[in-house]
């Protein structure tokens, strides 16, 4: 790509020591000592066979891992393919037909129709598992998502997944498939998959013929005019991917001889509309429409899709609403909508019963025309999803529709949004300030909760009394709360370690409240540390796990204190922060003493004049409170990166520094 090169590195395959290091890790894994002495013998005859790749010793050693004996260790020794004929899969693909043998007919299933995501593709876990079911290899019960995760739990620890990246807060997994366990995966699927490279005329070349089952189109840079023709008609799959905005849809040919479609993935095409016909899609039971911004209606006969049961709009922008003729998808188990902007949900979803997710919802100002908080109790299964986002949370009205919702009683929520209005909605701000504190109180939820998200507030404090019982929570963000002036004692919150603070415009000083430590908490640590029997002795500590401080667009903040102790009681504050970010506090002057006794790695300081000036460095008078931090940057004027400092000539606010 960037031209000749004079110097070229060849990757070594590795040595059998290396491939049998990988291999015993895993196939020994929960092993006794015993155990692994007897099998090391055929086990490093077994990783041999990895011929020096890494990804072969992997695949190997998650096979074993669940072979006991060893008999069973010796039929994988003497496996016919090693000395298959064929060189792909003497050579290639041996490890994976093993493990692939090795799986239950389900887990087989669900594995090969993975092959329908394009290389490098981040496949998430539960949109994987809703297509899944989409295609009937999953029972149809409340609980088919607890096997969808069972089963890509059997794949994952098959090292059949690799890359995995897991939501910190509220689970959410995504993972992707090595190109040589992607290219197994088709070359066993044969004809039943075909991915087509939409460029030019590349589409002419591959056949879809009435053997082909799953189709992926890969959409290039140039634009494009989709059509499939007749031969096409059993395809239980269609994935379009796209990398262009100028893709376009036949609207004549798309759908209508496609009646056996099951699984339809138009993810981010750039549709603005879809043709009437999708309606004879009979069979579609997944649908995913999410990334559409320009999508601005939905089809009435889109909701004749009975067997539909994941339907997926997020951040389809333009839509203006959710007719009420989605009562009609009897069987609809997922909604998804959040970043649509919508005034209100329509009624008829209370009649969805089955409903298992829907992951936001809108609190209506006009009640006769939308869905009321008193219908979600129609919706039973609710309480079982992880995320929600409730938007306009300030036109509840009273405090009997928010107890109504009862969040305090959904165990199974891990990240909960509440935005109580629009960025920008016009508002009475003397009715507003006691509201919303009010409807903030009632809206608790259960102590299970990971990420917490409050936004458009406009409480005088947002310490609801529930805030500390939160003892699980990971990540809390308070953002655009425009009338807070001072910060909840968010230092007491055991769990937290991901904190941004973001446009809190009447937030003049931060003080040692936001520690979370009074000197009631010093007397009762020094009574502790007398009664004590043993000689350790008891500290007070502030932000115990934080690791991520995020301060943005503060810009009446002016000063940051720490906190003078009293007593001779030892204190920690903040002993994990390891990144800290303050933008645009124009006005913010210090940094609190602690932060010299912390291990912080990076610091960010952009669009704040002052405490630029005032951190530079050996003459701003708070670097010295600084100066351990490995990485900073400031207005990316000057950075120092592991220690070494890098001045330019010139700073953002035009003063000019001399090179360091």
């Amino acid at each position: 790509m960037m031209g000749a090169a004079t110097h070229q590195i060849s990757l070594e395959r590795l040595s059998e020591e290396h491939c049998w290091l990988i291999f015993s890790q895993l196939a020994f894994m929960e092993r006794t000592t015993e155990e692994c002495a007897e099998l090391e013998n055929i086990g490093r005859q077994i990783a041999r066979k990895s011929s020096g790749l890494p990804l072969v010793a992997k695949t190997l050693g998650s096979l074993m891992r669940f072979r006991k004996t060893i008999s069973q260790w010796e039929d994988i020794l003497c496996s016919e393919l090693w000395e298959s004929k064929d060189v792909k899969v003497r050579e290639i693909f041996a490890p994976f037909l093993l493990s692939y043998y090795d799986l239950t007919p389900l887990q087989k299933r669900c594995f090969l129709y993975c092959s329908v995501f394009p290389k490098d593709y981040n496949i998430g876990r539960d949109d994987l598992i809703e297509m899944w079911m989409s295609q009937g290899y999953l029972s149809q019960t409340i609980n088919s998502k607890k096997e969808g995760r069972d089963c890509f739990e059997s794949l994952a620890m098959r090292s059949f997944f690799q890359d995995f990246k897991e939501d910190e807060f509220y689970g959410s997994i995504k993972c992707n498939m090595h190109d040589i366990v992607h290219d197994f995966a088709q070359f066993f699927m044969g004809s039943e998959y075909v991915l087509i490279e939409v460029d030019g005329i590349e589409e002419n070349k591959k056949e879809v013929d009435e053997s082909t089952r799953h189709l992926t189109l890969v959409v290039g840079s140039e634009d494009r005019f989709l059509t499939l023709r007749h031969n096409a008609k059993n395809l239980r799959t269609i994935y379009i991917y796209s990398n262009t905005d100028k893709l376009h849809v036949d609207r004549m040919l798309l759908f209508s001889h496609l009646t056996r479609l099951r699984t339809l993935n138009l993810y981010r095409c750039y549709i603005e509309s879809l043709p009437e016909d999708i309606g004879l899609l009979k069979h579609l039971r997944y649908l995913d429409l999410s990334g559409n911004t320009n999508l601005k209606e939905l089809p009435g006969t889109l909701f004749n899709l009975y067997n539909l049961q994941t339907l997926r709009l997020g951040n389809c922008s333009s839509l203006p609403r959710l007719p009420e003729k989605i009562a009609k998808l009897v069987n609809l188990k997922n909604l998804y909508i959040y970043g649509c902007r919508f005034e209100g949900l329509p009624k008829g979803i209370a009649k969805l019963t089955g409903l298992l997710t829907l992951d936001m919802w809108v609190v209506p100002k006009e009640r006769k025309t939308y869905l009321d908080v008193g219908d979600l109790k129609m919706l039973k299964y609710l309480q079982f999803q992880s995320f929600l986002c409730i938007k306009r949370c300030a036109s509840m009205g009273n405090l009997d529709e928010s107890e109504k919702i009862n969040l305090s009683s959904w165990q199974h929520l891990l990240d909960l949004t509440l935005r109580f209005r629009e960025t920008g909605e016009l508002y009475e701000i003397g009715e507003i300030l006691d509201a919303d504190t009010e409807i903030l109180e009632s809206l608790q939820p259960h102590p299970n909760l990971k990420a917490l998200d409050i936004s458009d507030y406009l409480g005088a404090t947002v310490s609801p009394t529930w805030m500390m019982s939160l003892t699980n929570l990971t990540s809390l963000e308070l953002n655009f709360c425009t009338k807070c002036e001072i910060l909840p004692p968010l230092g007491k919150l055991p769990s937290l370690v991901s904190l941004v603070i973001c446009c809190l415009d009447s937030l003049k000083k931060v003080g040692p409240e936001f520690l979370g430590i009074t000197e009631r908490d010093e007397e009762d640590h020094g009574t502790a540390r007398r009664d004590q029997d043993t000689p350790s002795e008891p500290s007070i500590i502030s932000f115990p796990r934080l690791k991520k401080l995020t301060f943005d667009w503060i810009e009446e903040w002016k000063v940051w204190e720490g906190y003078r102790m009293t007593t001779t009681t030892p204190t920690k504050i903040m002993p994990c922060l390891h990144s800290l970010k303050i933008t645009k506090c124009h006005n913010l002057e210090t940094l609190p003493d602690f932060l010299q006794m912390t291990p912080l790695q990076n610091l960010s300081v952009k669009k704040s004049k002052i405490l630029q000036r005032n951190v530079q460095k050996g003459t701003g008078k708070e670097w010295y409170k600084i100066s351990h931090v490995l990485n900073i940057q400031i207005n990316k004027k000057y950075v120092q990166k592991n220690g070494v400092w890098i001045q330019k000539d010139e700073s953002d606010d035009g003063e000019t520094s001399s090179s360091e």
